[in-house]
């Protein structure tokens, strides 16, 4: 008789017993993996930024040699204009005239920005038209042309970028750029060479204020930041 419940119960799966302490190894594994997952991907969109800087900082190198000065964009959708041949990723369409016109009179295509670029990430919106980070804010960028660039001090907020700033190149072509904001990292408030990018990175702000404001985290918020410059 006891040899027949034991043939049963090895023919009819599990007990109760058996699927909740399975159910709890599921649990804690999934446990274990989700701040895995959330590190790997924070990874490869941190590679990803960096991939998006390296090519503006080649694009910028290109227009430089191609017209023997930096461009001047005015706004974010210029800056797009020129260094995509003064084509608009959304529509398709070449503009004709206005600053980018200006900056790129050959038109010619140094980087090239799709729809997904100009989108930002998990909205759908593309507007303003900008280059988006994978965080869904637009790369900061400035030029050693005595203009100004422009770069969002965050965070994101109510689906858009928020806190634009100008940065400003005071005294142009002599080979550096400022700092855009005070930087506790470095000894030197100078960025040598001719053009300089970044991306507000995980937490979405930059400068020296806190990461996540409010909490017991004291990371400053532009340690997370991913730069064309050490």
């Amino acid at each position: 008789m006891k040899m027949m419940e034991q043939r049963k119960r090895a023919g009819g799966g599990f007990t109760l017993v058996e699927l909740l302490v399975v159910i709890s190894i599921i649990v804690v594994l999934m446990g274990l993996l989700f701040p895995t997952i959330g590190i790997v991907k924070n990874a490869a969109n941190k590679a990803r930024a960096a991939t998006s800087i390296q090519s503006l900082s080649g694009a910028a190198k290109s227009y430089n040699n191609e017209y023997g000065k930096w461009p001047e964009p005015a706004n974010d959708q210029d800056f797009i204009l020129v260094f995509n041949g003064l084509m608009n990723p959304q529509t398709g369409q070449k503009v004709t005239n206005g600053q980018a016109a200006n900056d790129n009179p050959r038109a010619i295509q140094f980087m090239e920005f799709k729809v997904k670029d100009v989108t930002i990430p998990g909205t759908g919106s593309q507007s303003p038209l900008a280059f988006y980070d994978p965080w869904s804010m637009p790369y900061g960028y400035c030029f050693d042309n005595g203009k100004k660039g422009s770069y969002y001090g965050g965070p994101f907020q109510n689906g858009t970028p928020s806190n634009l700033q100008s940065w400003t190149d005071s005294t142009a072509y002599d080979n550096q750029i400022p700092v855009p904001f005070r930087d506790d990292s470095s000894s030197s408030s100078i960025i040598p060479g001719g053009c300089a990018f970044f991306s507000d990175g995980p937490d979405t702000r930059s400068g020296t204020d806190q990461s996540e404001p409010g909490s017991k985290n004291t990371t400053k918020a532009y340690e997370d930041d991913v730069r064309s410059w050490k």
